[in-house]
């Protein structure tokens, strides 16, 4: 840059003229001249700001400690750019935006620190002090417009952040600054003109308010606490800003919260000789002006002689101790002054059992009753302000009479089923091991187990039979004074699972009357607290044709009065369960039951020259009937219709029970044969016989013998497809005559 590039003119100062003095005065500012030759100049601006408008004036002071008369030289942008006798130079009507950096130079002084100067042409700028500013010091900030325009509404923000809410003057004073009030500042204005009215922000100018000193630390001259008798030397180090290595600072010192004396201007606070009563917490403060600051504190122990040869005895001898007896701990020490410090301790344990302090070189810790938690390795530490010295370990234990145990069974409650494992548990809450548990079954012995640390004895039972049931206990014994203690007993109960379920009538043959009665029973051959179930038709029992269902009570299905639609195969299923996970199950023979209808249902009030017509064709279709029942060699069942819907479940939880198809052990699968047809020349069937092919075991209880024992019968359907009413009743009824409704039939699956 050329010379003159910030400035327009250059005015010279008055120039500064120094006061005669005396002789001897003379002589004394000659030699603090000739010892400042090596300090720098301080180079200043007035204003102080370090951002001015382009086009303002600004005026450079160079300070030195050399008397007046002396030439000065001036450096823009570190080069040089004019000499002056004085030690100001003017700038007036700075015309340039770019930054000047200026310095200045005394003979034998070498250069000034460089002050920096920012030329803007913004609208509005935050001015802000050139020189550094520290701790303590007033801090002034300036927000200012162009051409010294009127801002109106300015505000002040650091780091974003409003500093003082709503304030209206054009500065920003804090009269003490402090390192938390470093950041980035703006301000923002509304700026006036003649013919406008603008709201202006300023640019960022970063504020870094320097630590004036260090915060201080005490430290102590030597190496760990001080033994009671020697020299202590505290120092409380700080350091100091080189800007401010002129800066004479205070420190106090500090004991326990309580001051030391004045202030010092050394660094170092002397203990000659140190005792016990120096002992405690130090801390210091270092002043300059406004600024305090305070250091952590230092902790000081002075200790005696210290202490050795530690050992603890314990009494009963060996530490072997019944609970409940008297526990001692006897700690001693062979050397060591002043009051001492004893504290016990037991391995597992992260903290002191007890600690005392006594002007004596024994001490005895008691325990009037211990218990089983007080076992473990005990040892003593003692102390007079040195580091504790411990004792050697000693063993404790602390024997525990055996206690009544608990029997606890792994079955599910209190039941078993024929081939579980179960697993049998004794256990005592308390008890020094080795423990021996025996195991009992009705006062017989079961087995023993010894158990060497704490912990359950057990044994596995296979259960056989229900001779498992019964009551069991168990006892524990460790072999002291107290002898063996007993469990309260249990006792287990054997569930046999269901098996042989069988089912039968209370009359003799599969057919019964309608309006008469029946009962079906359901037996096992072995189970423990059976339930029982019925099968209609292979599904589960429920109202049929919307007839009035039969009544289940315990093992027996009673019909109060059978009808029509209670025809069918029946079949029962007896359930017991240990668990709802656990269900046994045995389904019964399947056990047909015909219902056939009164002869009085089919008489109705005619004539009597109508009824004997009537009776000689009823005489010739019976006859007709007689021939093809016999051709059929089967059985079969009128019924007026059959419920398709589905019947209330009675199974156990959560449990699905086979279809009875898949139950029985011989079914077979059935043969269809059409029979009867209406005339000989009609291909329409009135009905259709079921049968099944006999096998040893296989024919339901309750069938009748009939002359062909290969067959019987056990359901009567349409075949498929089904015919109609309409078909039906025409195929079978004389024209014009309605066909009763027992003569209709429909498919259902056989079983």
């Amino acid at each position: 840059m050329q010379r003159g590039a910030c400035f327009a003119a250059v005015r010279q100062q008055a120039p500064f003229t120094a006061p005669r003095m005396p002789g001897r005065a003379a002589l004394l500012v000659l030699a603090l001249g000739l010892a400042a030759t090596a300090q720098k100049p301080t180079l200043t601006l007035d204003p102080p700001w370090s951002t001015v408008f382009r086009g303002e004036s600004v005026t450079l002071m160079c300070s030195t400690s050399h008397p007046p008369g002396r030439s000065f030289t001036w450096y823009h942008n570190d080069k040089f750019f004019r000499s002056t006798k004085e030690n100001s130079l003017r700038i007036e009507n700075i015309k340039m935006s770019a930054p000047c950096r200026y310095q200045c130079e005394a003979p034998g002084s070498g250069r000034s620190d460089p002050v920096q100067l920012t030329i803007s042409n913004d609208w509005l700028i935050l001015q802000a002090p050139y020189y550094a500013v520290f701790e303590g010091d007033p801090l002034r900030l300036r927000c200012y417009g162009w051409e010294g325009a009127e801002v109106s509404g300015i505000r002040y923000y650091r780091d974003g952040a409003e500093v003082v809410p709503f304030r209206v003057n054009s500065e920003l004073f804090i009269k003490q600054a402090r390192t938390r009030d470093s950041g980035k500042y703006q301000c923002t204005g509304s700026m006036k003109t003649t013919i406008w009215i603008s709201k202006e922000i300023s640019p960022i100018v970063s504020i870094s308010v320097q630590e004036l000193f260090s915060s201080p630390v005490l430290r102590a001259a030597h190496s760990g606490d001080p033994i009671e008798g020697s020299p202590v030397t505290l120092s409380c180090v700080t350091q100091l800003n080189p800007q401010k290595s002129d800066a004479l600072l205070q420190r106090f010192f500090y004991k326990d919260r309580r001051a030391l004396g004045e202030a010092w201007s050394s660094p170092d606070y002397h203990i000659p000789v140190s005792g016990l009563q120096d002992s405690g917490s130090y801390h210091c403060e270092v002043q300059f002006s406004s600024v305090w600051k305070q250091s952590p504190e230092l902790k000081i122990a002075v200790k005696r002689i210290p202490v050795s040869r530690v050992s603890l005895e314990v009494q009963p001898l060996r530490g072997q101790v019944t609970e409940g007896e008297r526990l001692v701990l006897n700690c001693s020490v062979t050397m060591g002054t002043g009051p001492i410090t004893f504290s016990w301790h037991r391995e597992d344990s992260n903290q002191a059992l007890r600690t005392e302090t006594r002007s004596s070189q024994r001490m005895v810790y008691e325990i009037s009753a211990a218990t089983e938690t007080d076992t473990g390795e005990y040892y003593c530490m003692a102390s007079n302000g040195n580091t504790p010295a411990p004792s050697p370990r000693v063993k404790v234990a602390v024997k525990v009479p055996v206690s009544p145990p608990r029997l606890t069974v792994s079955a599910a409650g209190t039941w078993a089923t024929i081939g579980d494992v179960v697993e049998i548990r004794c256990e005592s809450p308390r008890g020094s091991a080795p423990i021996l548990y025996r195991f009992h079954h009705e006062g017989a012995a079961l087995g023993n187990r010894t158990v060497s640390s704490r912990g359950p004895g057990s044994l596995a039972l296979n259960v056989t039979s229900e001779r498992d049931s019964g009551t069991y206990s168990c006892e524990a014994d460790n072999g002291m004074a107290s002898g063996p203690q007993h469990s309260d007993p249990f006792h287990l109960s054997v569930l046999v699972p269901v098996s042989g379920a069988t089912i039968a009538a209370d009359r003799m043959g599969p057919e019964v009357m309608a309006g008469e009665s029946l009962n079906l029973s359901c037996s096992v051959e072995s189970g423990t607290a059976p339930l029982f179930k019925w099968l209609h038709n292979a599904q589960e029992l429920a109202a049929i044709s919307g007839l009035g269902p039969p009544t289940a009570v315990g093992n027996t299905l009673y019909f109060g009065s059978v009808q029509l639609g209670h025809g069918g195969n029946y079949q029962c299923i007896a359930s017991n369960q240990l668990s709802p996970q656990r269900v046994f199950q045995a389904p019964s023979e399947i056990l047909a039951i015909a219902v056939i209808e009164h002869a009085s249902s089919l008489v109705v009030p005619v004539t009597v020259s109508f009824l004997f017509l009537f009776l000689m064709g009823v005489t010739a279709a019976l006859v007709f009937y007689f021939k093809c029942w016999k051709k059929a060699e089967g059985m079969v069942f009128n019924a007026q219709g059959r419920d398709t819907r589905l019947p209330a479940q009675h199974e156990p939880p959560d449990q699905r029970l086979p279809p009875p198809g898949s139950l029985g052990p011989h079914a077979e699968e059935p043969s269809y044969g059409n029979v009867c047809p209406l005339e000989p020349e009609s291909g329409d069937v009135e009905y259709t016989v079921v049968n099944i092919k006999k096998r040893s075991g296989d024919k339901p209880k309750g069938t009748l013998p009939r002359d062909n024992e290969e067959y019987y019968v056990s359901y009567s359907v349409f075949p498929d497809p089904k015919p109609t009413w309409e078909s039906a009743a025409g195929a079978r009824a004389p024209e014009g005559k309605s066909l009763p409704d027992s003569d209709i039939y429909e498919n259902v699956p056989h079983l």
